[in-house]
C-alpha cells in the first residue's frame, strides 16, 4: 500500500531521508512536465523542479502543516513560472531598448551616462563573483554555452553549473537592486508608445 503524503513527510520529519525521495519521485515527474508546457525549456524547468524541492527540504519543521503537498509545490511552481516570465519580459524590453537605441544613435547623455554606469557597476560585479561562479555565468550569459557543454568544459557535474549560476544570478539581482527604477524610466522614455 502505498504510503500517504502526510506520513511521507512525517518519516521524513523524523530523519527518513528515503521518505523525501519518494515525495521527490511521486511529484516531480509532474511537475517538471509542467514547467515544460509552460517554459518551452528544460534546463530552466529542471532549475525550477530543483528550486520547488529545495524549498520544501527546507520547509522540514513545518511540513506536516501543508494541507495539500500537490497543491503546495504547484503553487511554488506557478509562482516561479511568473517570475520567469516577469524577468523575461523585462530583460526582452530592456534588450529591444538597446537595439532601438543603437539603431537610432539617438542616446541623450543622460541615458548614454545612466547605461554606461549601469554597464560598469555590472561588470565590475560579475568580476566581484566567486570564481568558478564568475567562469559560469560568462560561460552561460556571454558565450550562450548550455549548462552540459559548461559542464565538459569546467569538468564540473551539470548540478553544479546550475547552483553557481543560481547563486550568480541572485548575486547579481542584488547588486542591481538600486538601478531597477533607472532600467524603467529608461525603458519607458525610450520604448515608443501605441495607443
Amino acid at each position: 500500500m502505498e504510503s500517504s503524503d502526510l506520513e511521507l513527510i512525517l518519516l521524513w520529519q523524523q530523519g527518513d531521508e528515503f521518505a523525501f525521495e519518494v515525495i521527490y519521485k511521486r511529484y516531480s515527474p509532474q511537475l517538471l512536465a509542467l514547467a515544460m508546457r509552460k517554459t518551452n525549456d528544460r534546463n530552466i524547468s529542471e532549475e525550477f523542479i530543483q528550486d520547488i524541492f529545495l524549498t520544501l527540504y527546507n520547509s522540514r519543521k513545518n511540513a506536516s502543516e501543508i494541507a495539500s503537498l500537490g497543491a503546495y509545490l504547484s503553487t511554488i511552481l506557478k509562482n516561479k513560472i511568473l517570475d520567469h516570465y516577469r524577468h523575461s519580459l523585462v530583460h526582452k524590453k530592456y534588450e529591444e531598448y538597446l537595439a532601438m537605441s543603437y539603431e537610432e544613435q539617438d542616446f541623450s547623455t543622460i541615458h548614454s551616462l545612466e547605461i554606461k554606469d549601469l554597464e560598469k557597476h555590472l561588470n565590475s560585479h560579475i568580476e566581484k563573483l566567486p570564481p568558478q561562479c564568475r567562469s559560469v555565468f560568462k560561460l552561460r550569459r556571454q558565450e550562450y554555452l548550455s549548462v552540459k557543454e559548461i559542464a565538459n568544459r569546467l569538468d564540473i557535474s551539470e548540478n553544479t553549473v546550475k547552483q553557481h549560476m543560481r547563486k550568480a544570478l541572485r548575486l547579481l539581482k542584488l547588486s542591481l537592486m538600486n538601478y531597477e527604477k533607472i532600467i524603467s524610466i529608461i525603458i519607458i522614455l525610450k520604448i515608443p508608445m501605441r495607443f
